[in-house]
């Protein structure tokens, strides 16, 4: 364990001060950025914050209420090697305006409920209303476990290697969670993004692409599409485009199609590009906005920012979003853990609950070292829907 790091995260969250630790995927260097001035931290739109740097956190939909949140990197620590000034400075540090931690409970779906929903959504999928919604819920885990944060993130940038991974606090917004999905990333003038959809628990037969099922195989391809027609709309047409392929998360696959293109390609429409592409089919549907009305009327939760994306942005031109899956948000009374799926017309409800399941294990596997006496089944808790 990186006791310094977890000492200057203490530090931050007992003082309420803005701050994110983040690491990428493949990379050990952990880097934790904290606000200490007094600036903006919530902003109406990518827009507003496109001139700049930070780590960003987006919602799902900023029509539910929620705004962009931008932490700024007034101190910013790299690495593993934390030096004694550097706690002493945290601890100097005058401490933020206390949080106000409203609101109820969020909403359990539980098993037959989940069941229900996505029958009908199957059901408005045979109308022809739309070809795909992905559904959500909510795995609540009820108690104060704040004290077990950090280290906990620890353990989760340890089982995640291939992850994105963060940390982030700002106000009474807390989350923690280890990302498989790539939004967008700049590097060395290359825009990068990724076709993720479809899931299988990790096994050596489900290393081969050409032994999925036709629902998984265009789950996913109704993301590739997407990402097709929004080149287009953009006007890049010479883009590189690999092969789907099996891409492991923990212990989940899924199928993958990547896509780069020069940054030039679009104009220095960079963060219109963004706008463009989030929500993706992968955590919304298609057509993208009929899938989000019928979803919104039917989750009974306010997703925030699960589904959303997040990353920092630097001056040096590189930039790593990424969407924020496999994910906590963290309150002084409960872990909130959110799951989801995407439902088609061959989807099968007991299997889609399953889905679930088997994505809220890849970090309730690792809460269960720190809290012994979590429950093993979404089964065992009280039914609040």
């Amino acid at each position: 364990m990186n006791e310094g790091l977890i000492k200057i995260q203490e530090a931050a969250i007992a003082k309420n001060l803005p701050f994110v630790t983040f690491r990428l995927p493949q990379q050990e260097t952990m880097v934790t950025y904290i606000q200490t001035s007094p600036d903006h931290v919530q902003w109406n739109s990518i827009r507003d914050i496109s001139s700049e740097t930070g780590f960003i956190m987006a919602p799902f939909d900023s029509r539910n209420g929620h705004r962009y949140i931008l932490i700024k990197p007034d101190l910013v620590i790299e690495g593993d090697q934390i030096s004694g000034r550097e706690i002493r400075l945290m601890e100097e540090l005058s401490p933020g305006p206390r949080p106000d931690w409203n609101g109820d409970t969020p909403v359990v779906t539980q098993r037959e409920r989940y069941m229900e929903q996505v029958d009908a959504i199957k059901s408005s999928i045979s109308t022809g209303a739309f070809q795909k919604a992905v559904l959500s819920r909510i795995r609540v885990i009820e108690g104060s476990h704040m004290e077990i944060v950090p280290r906990l993130f620890q353990a989760i940038c340890k089982k995640h290697p291939n992850a994105f991974a963060y940390l982030f606090k700002s106000d009474k917004q807390f989350w923690m969670g280890a990302s498989p999905e790539p939004l967008m990333r700049l590097r060395d003038g290359k825009i990068s993004t990724v076709s993720l959809a479809g899931t299988r628990p990790y096994a050596g037969r489900h290393l081969d692409v050409n032994r999925w099922t036709v629902k998984e195989v265009l789950e996913q391809e109704y993301v590739t599409r997407y990402i097709h027609d929004v080149l287009w709309a953009f006007r890049v047409r010479d883009y590189r485009v690999s092969s789907p392929y099996v891409k492991k998360a923990g212990n989940l696959v899924h199928l993958c199609t990547d896509f780069s293109f020069d940054y030039e390609k679009i104009n220095g429409r960079m963060w219109e590009f963004v706008d463009a592409m989030h929500p993706t089919p992968a955590v919304a549907g298609q057509p993208k906005e009929d899938a989000i009305s019928f979803i919104k009327s039917l989750e009974p939760h306010d997703r925030a920012y699960y589904t959303g994306f997040m990353g920092p942005v630097s001056r040096d031109r590189k930039i790593d979003l990424f969407v924020n899956l496999r994910c906590l948000q963290i309150t002084p009374d409960y872990l909130s853990l959110y799951v989801g799926g995407g439902i088609t017309l061959d989807s099968h409800s007991a299997d889609e609950w399953d889905e679930t399941c088997l994505k809220a294990e890849s970090l309730l596997k690792i809460l269960r070292t720190f809290i012994k006496d979590l429950d093993n089944s979404d089964a065992a808790q009280p039914t609040h829907s």
